[in-house]
Protein backbone atom coordinates (compact mmCIF):
# COMPACT_ATOMS: atom_id res chain seq x y z
CA UNK A 1 0.00 0.00 0.00
CA UNK A 2 1.09 3.35 -1.24
CA UNK A 3 2.49 5.92 2.15
CA UNK A 4 0.14 8.89 -0.03
CA UNK A 5 -3.87 9.18 0.65
CA UNK A 6 -3.55 11.23 -2.73
CA UNK A 7 -2.13 8.46 -5.12
CA UNK A 8 -4.40 5.83 -3.03
CA UNK A 9 -6.99 7.91 -4.45
CA UNK A 10 -6.00 8.59 -7.54
CA UNK A 11 -6.38 4.98 -8.53
CA UNK A 12 -9.92 5.04 -7.26
CA UNK A 13 -10.75 8.00 -9.22
CA UNK A 14 -12.38 8.28 -12.71
CA UNK A 15 -10.56 11.67 -13.27
CA UNK A 16 -7.99 12.49 -16.14
CA UNK A 17 -5.56 14.35 -13.80
CA UNK A 18 -4.34 15.79 -17.16
CA UNK A 19 -4.18 19.70 -16.81
CA UNK A 20 -4.93 21.06 -20.08
CA UNK A 21 -8.15 19.08 -20.28
CA UNK A 22 -11.37 20.33 -19.70
CA UNK A 23 -14.12 17.39 -19.27
CA UNK A 24 -17.82 18.01 -19.00
CA UNK A 25 -18.29 16.29 -16.52
CA UNK A 26 -15.11 17.03 -14.06
CA UNK A 27 -14.19 20.18 -14.29
CA UNK A 28 -17.19 21.47 -13.33
CA UNK A 29 -19.37 22.49 -10.33
CA UNK A 30 -22.93 21.26 -10.54
CA UNK A 31 -25.39 24.41 -9.46
CA UNK A 32 -28.17 22.90 -7.64
CA UNK A 33 -30.29 26.07 -7.71
CA UNK A 34 -30.86 28.97 -5.19
CA UNK A 35 -32.28 28.79 -1.27
CA UNK A 36 -33.89 32.15 0.21
CA UNK A 37 -31.56 32.81 3.24
CA UNK A 38 -32.83 36.44 3.65
CA UNK A 39 -34.47 35.07 7.36
CA UNK A 40 -30.91 34.18 8.36
CA UNK A 41 -29.49 37.73 10.14
CA UNK A 42 -26.28 38.70 9.66
CA UNK A 43 -25.23 39.01 13.49
CA UNK A 44 -26.05 35.17 13.50
CA UNK A 45 -23.34 34.63 10.88
CA UNK A 46 -21.09 36.89 12.50
CA UNK A 47 -21.14 35.01 15.39
CA UNK A 48 -20.57 32.00 13.60
CA UNK A 49 -17.66 33.17 12.37
CA UNK A 50 -16.41 34.33 15.61
CA UNK A 51 -16.98 31.07 17.62
CA UNK A 52 -15.43 28.83 14.45
CA UNK A 53 -12.56 26.92 15.60
CA UNK A 54 -9.05 26.11 13.21
CA UNK A 55 -8.71 23.05 11.95
CA UNK A 56 -5.67 21.13 10.69
CA UNK A 57 -6.27 17.51 8.43
CA UNK A 58 -5.95 15.96 12.09
CA UNK A 59 -8.67 18.33 13.44
CA UNK A 60 -11.18 18.63 10.84
CA UNK A 61 -13.54 16.02 12.63
CA UNK A 62 -16.26 16.62 15.36
CA UNK A 63 -14.43 17.29 18.17
CA UNK A 64 -17.93 16.23 20.37
CA UNK A 65 -18.73 13.39 18.18
CA UNK A 66 -16.50 11.92 15.15
CA UNK A 67 -19.27 10.35 13.40
CA UNK A 68 -16.90 8.67 11.11
CA UNK A 69 -13.68 7.36 12.83
CA UNK A 70 -10.62 7.89 10.68
CA UNK A 71 -7.68 5.01 11.71
CA UNK A 72 -4.58 6.30 12.39
CA UNK A 73 -3.08 4.77 9.23
CA UNK A 74 -5.44 7.23 7.79
CA UNK A 75 -3.88 10.34 9.39
CA UNK A 76 -0.34 8.76 8.68
CA UNK A 77 -0.99 8.72 4.88
CA UNK A 78 -2.29 12.59 5.28
CA UNK A 79 0.87 13.65 6.93
CA UNK A 80 3.08 12.10 4.19
CA UNK A 81 0.94 14.19 1.58
CA UNK A 82 1.49 17.34 3.44
CA UNK A 83 4.92 17.10 4.65
CA UNK A 84 5.61 16.28 0.91
CA UNK A 85 3.95 19.00 -0.70
CA UNK A 86 5.42 21.21 1.75
CA UNK A 87 2.16 22.39 4.15
CA UNK A 88 3.52 20.38 7.30
CA UNK A 89 1.17 18.58 9.18
CA UNK A 90 -0.13 21.17 11.25
CA UNK A 91 -1.01 23.55 8.45
CA UNK A 92 -4.72 25.43 9.23
CA UNK A 93 -6.55 24.62 6.47
CA UNK A 94 -9.88 26.54 7.53
CA UNK A 95 -11.97 27.10 10.59
CA UNK A 96 -15.02 24.87 11.16
CA UNK A 97 -18.16 25.75 13.43
CA UNK A 98 -19.45 22.33 14.55
CA UNK A 99 -22.45 24.37 16.94
CA UNK A 100 -24.90 25.12 13.76
CA UNK A 101 -27.84 27.67 14.61
CA UNK A 102 -30.95 26.19 14.85
CA UNK A 103 -32.23 28.49 11.61
CA UNK A 104 -29.39 27.11 9.77
CA UNK A 105 -29.57 23.12 10.83
CA UNK A 106 -33.29 23.45 9.64
CA UNK A 107 -32.15 24.20 6.24
CA UNK A 108 -29.86 21.72 5.94
CA UNK A 109 -32.38 18.78 7.69
CA UNK A 110 -34.46 19.98 4.90
CA UNK A 111 -32.19 17.96 2.28
CA UNK A 112 -33.45 14.70 3.87
CA UNK A 113 -30.32 12.99 4.15
CA UNK A 114 -29.87 10.42 6.23
CA UNK A 115 -26.88 9.62 8.80
CA UNK A 116 -26.17 13.25 7.80
CA UNK A 117 -23.21 15.37 8.93
CA UNK A 118 -23.99 19.18 9.24
CA UNK A 119 -20.95 21.88 9.53
CA UNK A 120 -20.19 25.64 8.84
CA UNK A 121 -16.97 26.36 7.09
CA UNK A 122 -15.32 29.59 8.03
CA UNK A 123 -12.55 29.83 5.38
CA UNK A 124 -10.48 33.17 6.64
CA UNK A 125 -8.15 35.23 4.41
CA UNK A 126 -5.04 33.17 3.88
CA UNK A 127 -6.50 29.85 4.70
CA UNK A 128 -6.50 27.40 1.94
CA UNK A 129 -7.67 23.78 1.70
CA UNK A 130 -5.32 21.98 -0.33
CA UNK A 131 -5.69 19.94 -3.20
CA UNK A 132 -7.60 16.61 -2.71
CA UNK A 133 -10.21 13.76 -2.94
CA UNK A 134 -13.06 13.55 -0.13
CA UNK A 135 -13.37 10.11 1.33
CA UNK A 136 -17.27 9.59 1.57
CA UNK A 137 -17.44 6.54 1.36
CA UNK A 138 -17.21 5.78 4.87
CA UNK A 139 -21.12 6.39 4.93
CA UNK A 140 -22.05 3.52 2.85
CA UNK A 141 -19.51 1.22 2.31
CA UNK A 142 -21.79 -1.25 0.49
CA UNK A 143 -22.99 1.70 -1.75
CA UNK A 144 -20.61 4.68 -1.93
CA UNK A 145 -22.76 6.51 -4.77
CA UNK A 146 -25.69 7.24 -2.15
CA UNK A 147 -23.35 9.54 -0.38
CA UNK A 148 -23.83 13.26 -1.12
CA UNK A 149 -22.23 16.09 0.00
CA UNK A 150 -24.03 19.60 -0.39
CA UNK A 151 -22.58 22.92 -0.46
CA UNK A 152 -24.54 26.39 0.78
CA UNK A 153 -23.10 29.40 0.50
CA UNK A 154 -23.75 31.53 3.58
CA UNK A 155 -22.74 35.22 1.95
CA UNK A 156 -22.03 36.85 -1.14
CA UNK A 157 -18.63 35.69 -3.03
CA UNK A 158 -16.06 38.54 -2.62
CA UNK A 159 -13.00 38.93 -4.83
CA UNK A 160 -10.05 36.34 -3.94
CA UNK A 161 -11.73 34.13 -3.27
CA UNK A 162 -12.25 30.37 -4.95
CA UNK A 163 -13.51 26.47 -5.21
CA UNK A 164 -11.12 24.50 -7.55
CA UNK A 165 -12.53 21.39 -9.07
CA UNK A 166 -10.54 19.32 -11.47
CA UNK A 167 -9.53 22.47 -13.96
CA UNK A 168 -12.69 24.37 -13.16
CA UNK A 169 -12.12 27.86 -10.89
CA UNK A 170 -15.18 28.39 -8.90
CA UNK A 171 -16.52 31.96 -8.24
CA UNK A 172 -19.04 35.06 -8.12
CA UNK A 173 -21.37 33.05 -5.98
CA UNK A 174 -24.56 34.48 -3.91
CA UNK A 175 -25.53 33.73 -0.79
CA UNK A 176 -28.44 30.82 -0.91
CA UNK A 177 -26.33 29.15 -4.00
CA UNK A 178 -26.18 25.15 -3.55
CA UNK A 179 -23.72 23.25 -5.17
CA UNK A 180 -22.57 19.98 -5.10
CA UNK A 181 -20.12 17.86 -7.80
CA UNK A 182 -18.26 14.26 -7.97
CA UNK A 183 -16.80 13.71 -4.81
CA UNK A 184 -15.81 10.31 -6.41
CA UNK A 185 -13.12 11.55 -9.00
CA UNK A 186 -12.83 15.25 -8.99
CA UNK A 187 -10.18 16.54 -6.92
CA UNK A 188 -10.65 19.67 -5.48
CA UNK A 189 -9.47 22.85 -3.22
CA UNK A 190 -10.26 26.00 -2.02
CA UNK A 191 -8.62 29.35 -1.01
CA UNK A 192 -9.37 32.76 0.69
CA UNK A 193 -6.52 35.15 -0.85
CA UNK A 194 -9.44 37.94 0.12
CA UNK A 195 -10.08 40.10 2.55
CA UNK A 196 -13.57 38.55 3.96
CA UNK A 197 -14.18 35.35 5.56
CA UNK A 198 -15.76 32.88 3.34
CA UNK A 199 -18.86 31.36 4.91
CA UNK A 200 -20.50 27.43 3.68
CA UNK A 201 -22.76 25.49 5.40
CA UNK A 202 -21.78 21.83 4.36
CA UNK A 203 -24.04 18.69 4.44
CA UNK A 204 -23.33 15.66 4.03
CA UNK A 205 -25.30 12.41 4.36
CA UNK A 206 -26.76 9.57 2.32
CA UNK A 207 -29.53 9.88 -0.16
CA UNK A 208 -33.63 8.99 0.39
CA UNK A 209 -36.46 9.49 -0.83
CA UNK A 210 -36.76 12.86 0.51
CA UNK A 211 -34.16 14.12 0.04
CA UNK A 212 -34.00 12.98 -4.23
CA UNK A 213 -37.18 14.90 -4.09
CA UNK A 214 -35.74 17.90 -1.86
CA UNK A 215 -33.42 18.30 -4.82
CA UNK A 216 -35.67 17.87 -7.50
CA UNK A 217 -37.87 20.71 -6.86
CA UNK A 218 -34.69 22.94 -5.84
CA UNK A 219 -33.41 22.46 -9.39
CA UNK A 220 -36.44 23.44 -10.83
CA UNK A 221 -36.65 26.69 -8.77
CA UNK A 222 -39.73 25.15 -6.63
CA UNK A 223 -38.73 25.95 -3.07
Amino acid sequence: MTQSSWEQLKLRSNYHFDPKMMHPLYDTVDRVGELDLSSIPQEELDKVVKESKEATWRTRGNPKKESKVRGEDEFIQEDYDLEKTGYGVDYVVSNLNWEVPANLQAIADAFGLDDMMTRVHVQNPGQVWNLHMDKLEKWNFEDPSTVERYMIQLCDWQPGQWFSYGNYTHEHWNAGDVTTFRWQDVPHSTANAGHHPRITLQVTGVRTEKSKEFIRLLRKGEL
